[in-house]
């Protein structure tokens, strides 16, 4: 495991696809009030954007910083994912190659009322955001790869990113010490500096 790094990139990449299932299940069981409600509570009395709703809000063209001020079709648009779930890309992954994960059905509990879809499992090291700490040359380069990762297509056929998602945070936290190289030794005694997968 090294440093565990592997097993960070797992429960980051997913983490995401937790999210995403989530949030595909409360947009389909609930209105577009509570949804815009939920996502922007208020808290003692006041209600705010967060940094990542902001963004999300440029990209949809929204120029407005008070979540009252939002008209009925922007909280909608805001708060609607709309993610096709026949045009999902993101899967989950684990640390070995299961070939029973390959096509897997969730959603099959009760709770969570009939929204099955069929997806699969990805080996871990093969992750997109693996190759994002491989690849990303400093600390924001790493964020502002992980906050565009396409993890599926809307019912329009524009791409959701995991910061459409409001992930792109806790991605970071998860992935704050696989940042760093792993310092191992060679067989023949010199040392290593190991970073991210093979």
């Amino acid at each position: 495991h090294l440093t565990g790094d592997i097993h960070a990139v797992t429960a980051a990449n997913n983490l995401l696809a937790a999210q995403m299932d989530a949030r595909i299940f409360h947009e389909l069981t609930q209105k577009d009030g509570p949804l815009y409600d939920r996502l922007v509570p208020r808290i003692k009395g006041v209600r705010k954007f967060s940094a990542i709703q902001l963004r999300r809000l440029q990209r949809l063209g929204i120029h407005k910083t008070d979540p009252d001020s939002l008209t009925d079709e922007e909280k909608t648009k805001f708060a609607r994912l709309n993610i096709d779930t026949t045009k999902i890309m993101w899967n989950r992954v684990v640390d070995l190659n299961d070939r029973y994960l390959r096509k897997i059905t969730v959603g099959q509990s009760p709770t969570e009322k009939g929204f099955t879809r069929e997806t699969a499992f990805d080996i871990s090291v093969a992750s997109e955001i693996m190759a994002i700490l491989a690849l990303g040359k400093d600390l924001e380069d790493i964020k502002q790869r992980l906050a565009s990762m396409v993890v599926a297509l809307d019912r329009s056929g524009d791409p959701v990113t995991a910061d459409d998602l409001g992930m792109t945070g806790a991605l970071m936290v998860l992935l704050r010490d696989a940042f760093e190289p792993t310092l191992m030794q060679s067989l023949e005694g010199t040392p290593v500096l190991v970073h991210t997968g093979p």
